[in-house]
């Protein structure tokens, strides 16, 4: 379900009514949330995200649907899945409470238009789906699902979901979505079926012996990874101001036939394959071989949770080493690494934002734990062995402004099928413009179709990639296992002492700063607290390792000149 603005027609939409929808469920439930419930819910109270409609879709329709198929098919799907039926009390310690029954009003839009004014069915969903956010009235205590339907004559041309990410996430998301197309087509397949694991059964899983078990050992590798996690993962020199937010999104039917012949060689999965190129090329352009980086683990690897309705996914730390390895291994090496971070996905989010200030504090950092690479791609279990060339065209790229986010990079993978279409995000395009982002889509659609003639080397790669090492120079220095630019920390310590009212030294690997005392700070503590509190996620700037007071700027180091800094 798209967001955003109505777009301008040649018709438009009107609200005619809603339909009331009653379900009926086994039974009343009440009980605890979910780890992955708890995760999400600190997401939105922290980045004041909406409770509910943070996530939605358009549901595939046949050619002649009615109100009644969606009404009676959404029923059985309230009656199937608990969540879809759950009320939440969001104090401390927070609850969920699964409706026995209940009514959701389904609401119907008219499409007015002369008859023989075109529909386009995809603008239809996409304007269906910014008036359901814009119209929708969302509280905890309510439902949280929500339907609507556009309406031309008798048959229902769109239909849209909107759920609060407490009870979906992508996966479930389109596990309703699925369920529901096929009710909508086929009324024989409205029937609530078997007994299916629900979100209050995760819950006692999660309360095992076992379960508390495998969130220990998660946290514990939290633990490990964390001092090697780089704040910022793109370190590049400003080319520009900062600020700006852009997202660029490559369609690249090459890349995607390119995926098929790869992914049957090397017997992993296709985006595995596209995070391997993204690997490389990264290494290639900030020269770090060994990647520690954010991504999102569904947390669906029992059977159990192939259908379940709910929201799993949690943050995990992926580590890809590419030192030198040639394609196919690193190819292999991406898809261990995204198994072993999915092995250790599920844990208490409260206790590892814990253990992260905890590091934060240690080494002078704020982390950003948006994915650095998100699949939203849902492939089958076996792999594909037919890698004939299949369909071409040619490779589209486009750029739009995007919402300001602190995250300096991030790689998106939506399809693999017919075109690969993979978008960089970046919210600074002072320091990585819309033309570079551009430029490294093309290197890893580049590296795929190389590999997709057979496995490649080092060397190989390299002149696939096509790109240069970022060069940085004297001011750029290795510290804490990640790039740190010292004009940025000057600018940093400028901003909380005020102008010349600090000092920088670097000397074998660390960061000394020299403070004038005064209403700023007064102590080292007070000093490198001031600047922990200022440091921003994704900057080249890093907080110093020690703090020294001075009483005025006669003292010794003070006085010395600002080339002597660095």
């Amino acid at each position: 379900m798209a967001a955003g603005t109505i777009v301008e027609t040649s018709w438009r939409l009107v609200r005619r009514h809603t339909v009331p929808v009653p379900f009926h469920g086994r039974t009343d439930r009440d009980g605890p949330l979910t780890l992955g419930q708890l995760n999400i819910l600190r997401w939105m109270t922290a980045g004041d995200e909406p409770i509910y409609a943070t996530i939605g879709c358009a549901v595939d329709l046949p050619e002649k649907a009615g109100v009644t198929d969606v009404a009676k098919s959404v029923a059985v799907l309230l009656a199937r899945h608990e969540g879809l039926r759950t009320v939440f009390d969001l104090d401390d310690p927070p609850r969920q409470h699964v409706l026995g029954s209940g009514v959701l009003p389904l609401d119907v839009y008219t499409v007015a238009a002369e008859p023989a004014v075109p529909v386009d069915p995809a603008a239809l969903a996409t304007e269906l789906g910014a008036r359901l956010r814009a119209d929708a009235s969302y509280h905890p205590g309510r439902l949280p699902l929500h339907i609507a339907v556009a309406v031309r004559g008798r048959t229902v041309g769109a239909c849209v979901a909107g759920f609060s990410h407490l009870v979906v996430d992508e996966w479930g998301m389109q596990v309703v979505r699925a369920e529901l197309a096929e009710m909508i087509r086929d009324p024989a397949a409205r029937r609530i079926g078997g007994i299916r694991h629900q979100p209050l059964d995760q819950a006692a899983v999660e309360s095992t012996p076992e379960m508390r078990r495998r969130a220990a050992a998660a946290l514990n590798r939290w633990a490990k990874l964390l001092p090697r996690l780089p704040q910022c993962h793109y370190p590049a020199p400003r080319t520009g101001a900062a600020g700006g937010s852009v997202a660029v999104e490559m369609s690249s039917p090459a890349a995607a036939a390119a995926l098929r012949v790869v992914a049957a060689r090397t017997r992993v999965s296709r985006s595995s394959v596209v995070l391997a190129a993204v690997c490389a090329v990264l290494a290639r352009r900030t020269g770090n071989r060994s990647l520690v980086f954010p991504t999102l683990s569904g947390n669906r690897f029992e059977r159990s949770l192939t259908g379940y309705v709910g929201t799993l996914v949690q943050s995990s730390l992926t580590v890809v080493d590419v030192d030198g390895a040639p394609f196919d291994t690193l190819a292999r090496r991406a898809w261990a690494a995204v198994v072993e971070a999915g092995r250790h996905g599920v844990y208490d989010i409260d206790r590892r934002v814990e253990l992260t200030r905890q590091v934060e504090r240690r080494r002078g950092v704020r982390l950003d734990f948006e994915p650095l690479f998100n699949s939203t791609v849902i492939e089958p279990g076996t792999i594909a062995h037919d890698v004939g060339p299949g369909p071409c065209g040619p490779t589209t790229v486009h750029a739009r402004t995007m919402p300001p986010t602190p995250t300096l990079i991030r790689f998106d993978l939506y399809e693999v099928d017919g075109a690969m279409r993979l978008r960089l995000w970046t919210g600074d395009t002072g320091r990585l413009p819309a033309h570079e982002a551009e430029s490294l889509l093309r290197a890893v659609e580049r590296l795929l179709v190389v590999a997709a003639r057979g496995d490649v080397d080092a060397e190989g790669m390299e002149r696939a990639i096509g790109l240069e090492p970022i060069r940085r120079g004297a001011g750029w220095l290795r510290v804490d296992s990640q790039w740190v630019e010292l004009a940025e920390v000057r600018r940093l310590l400028e901003t909380v002492f005020g102008e010349g009212r600090a000092r920088l030294f670097a000397k074998d690997g660390s960061l000394l700063a020299y403070v004038i005392a005064g209403e700023s700070a007064r102590s080292p503590e007070e000093a490198r607290a001031r600047c922990l509190a200022a440091v921003e996620p994704g900057s080249p700037a890093t907080v110093p390792q020690r703090f020294i007071m001075c009483h005025d700027d006669q003292d010794e180091p003070m006085a010395r000149s600002a080339d002597a800094d660095g």
